[in-house]
């Protein structure tokens, strides 16, 4: 399932280096008009995903994650201008071990990574956390080796700095985890023992998102081993007066239950960004406004990627939200996407009438190739869960197939078109009580029409 790592085809993609960055901060004037959508940066040396990503000041570093073939042990840097240009990226300082979907955090003035796993389809987990100064010029020093490990080996964790500890929730550890442990930071910087807290999360938290906000700690969607599918649950903690968690609270939901996800937050607003949702790569986006107390508005969809993917970065640097790497059924990004928000906190920028005709132009080309749906069979069989329809399909040169797609009727001997999909080798359904060697989880069956 998604130990499969992420879910990525090995082959690494290409992007449009023709457009470079131009000033976040523009004002608007009478002859620009907001876009919504994403600009291109210069892309990076190494497609990744599954990489963790941190800013210090003005400086963008990406670090490890998986190529498509190899976990890193690389980092590279880019910088960010005072007008919102980005340098080329840079070589930056390697870790101790190859490490993928793993977090990192800054405090202060240092960056720690966190967990994460290695070896053939990540199944060796780490337990491990190294540390790294942050240099004068931003770029980060050597990284050394906590001498403290987890209690538990963490494999998708994410973290958190809240007040002087560091927080580790959630992962795979053999199980999915939704156990939080944290270490205090010491005065120079290094860790003390990591202590399991007594309190645990409302849900096991997986691939899933994290963000905080002030002394608030946000657990956004994740994975469910049992279903295959991305959870919506939404919840949150903060420290009390002693420095402990607050029991977990939940909050609204999101629109669309979502796993492999990023998060940012900009002013009120939290955002859900890409990700499976189990059948399909996603590319929308969902906001959410922080109320006073903590509690978060309902989701709303906002601007989308410019491509569906899972095991991307985001963050936020001088008020722009940066859109790194990441995967799909078309393999790894090696890209790097920034935008600027407008007063409703949607994503975008503003140019000039002829930029933005040119980019509505490309938006409808892409939505137009879209509605193609490339494969074609017949229903053979169809067995009905409650999430998913399983069909075994036949195509018109007798290779057969099994699919899981959206909840239908369709009887056998229907012939249908469907996306190219998901692909989960070894997948056991609890529901059916079945093993499928091979099945692909799509987002769309389409019943072909024949003519009258």
């Amino acid at each position: 399932m998604v130990w499969v790592l992420c879910l990525a085809a090995f082959n690494q993609v290409s992007a449009d280096e023709s457009v470079r960055p131009q000033a976040m901060a523009q004002q608007k004037q009478q002859d620009l008009v907001w876009v919504p959508g994403w600009r291109d940066g210069p892309l990076m040396q190494t497609p990744r995903s599954g990489s963790a990503t941190v800013a210090t000041d003005d400086v963008i570093h990406v670090i490890g994650g998986v190529d498509g073939k190899n976990f890193l042990r690389s980092s590279e840097y880019i910088r960010v201008g005072k007008r919102g240009d980005l340098s080329e990226w840079k070589s930056g300082s390697k870790l101790n071990t190859e490490r993928g979907f793993f977090s990192a955090v800054r405090h202060k003035n240092y960056v720690y990574v966190v967990g994460g796993g290695q070896g053939e389809h990540g199944k060796i987990l780490l337990d491990t956390v190294e540390r790294a100064e942050i240099q004068p010029d931003g770029t980060l020093g050597k990284w050394s080796i906590e001498p403290f490990k987890l209690n538990s080996k963490r494999r998708c964790t994410k973290v958190a700095v809240i007040g002087s500890h560091l927080y580790a929730f959630g992962g795979f550890g053999g199980i999915l985890l939704d156990s939080v442990e944290r270490a205090e930071i010491l005065p120079d910087g290094s860790l003390d023992e990591w202590v399991v807290l007594t309190d645990t999360m409302t849900v096991a938290r997986y691939i899933h998102g994290v963000k905080k906000v002030q002394n608030r700690i946000y657990m956004i969607g994740g994975h469910d081993k049992e279903k295959g599918v991305g959870i919506a649950d939404v919840e949150w903690s903060q420290e009390d007066s002693e420095g402990w968690l607050e029991t977990w609270q939940l909050s609204k939901p999101l629109q669309i239950g979502r796993y492999g996800l990023a998060t940012l937050q900009q002013g009120d607003y939290l955002y859900a960004m890409g990700g499976l949702d189990g059948a399909a790569y996603l590319d929308s986006i969902e906001k959410a406004k922080i109320n006073k107390d903590g509690s978060l508005g309902a989701w709303q969809f906002t601007t989308p990627l410019q491509s569906p993917r899972e095991g991307i970065s985001a963050l936020i640097v001088n008020d722009a939200a940066y859109v790194i790497g990441g995967t799909n059924l078309t393999g790894y990004k090696r890209s790097i996407e920034y935008a600027g928000f407008n007063e409703l906190g949607n994503m975008g920028y503003w140019a000039t009438a002829t930029e933005a005709a040119a980019k509505n132009a490309e938006r409808q080309k892409k939505q137009a190739q879209r509605k193609i749906l490339p494969n074609e069979a017949v229903v053979a069989t169809h067995l009905q869960a409650a999430r998913y329809s399983y069909l075994e399909v036949q195509r018109d040169d007798g290779l057969s197939a099994w699919l899981a797609g959206p909840v239908s009727d369709l009887p056998i001997g229907t012939r249908i078109q469907f996306p190219n999909g998901v692909v989960m080798r070894n997948f056991f359904s609890k529901e059916l009580k079945r093993n499928f060697q091979v099945i692909m989880f799509v987002g769309e069956l389409r019943v072909v029409k024949r003519p009258d």
